[in-house]
């Protein structure tokens, strides 16, 4: 499976700053911005801000294992940087 990565940077309403990358398939690249924001309010985190951008070299690469079965049950996977 091929996987487009997104490395997502937040700035929260309490000064925080987070970093992790939204991995997704082909399918379910229009829902990155959605999932980045479902995974912060399961840390019961409000954004302030997100920024995200396409990693392009990373694009190319296989998903392991793991990745490509969390994609294939729930349209992404989160990686915490």
């Amino acid at each position: 499976m091929q996987v487009h990565v997104y490395d997502t940077h937040v700035h929260t309403s309490a000064g925080q700053y987070l970093h992790f990358d939204v991995l997704v398939d082909d399918s379910n690249v229009g829902q990155v911005k959605q999932f980045a924001q479902d995974y912060l309010t399961s840390l019961g985190v409000t954004a302030d801000k997100i920024t995200q951008s396409r990693c392009n070299f990373c694009h190319s690469e296989i998903a392991n294992p793991e990745v490509a079965l969390a994609i294939e049950n729930n349209g992404h996977s989160i990686l915490v940087l």
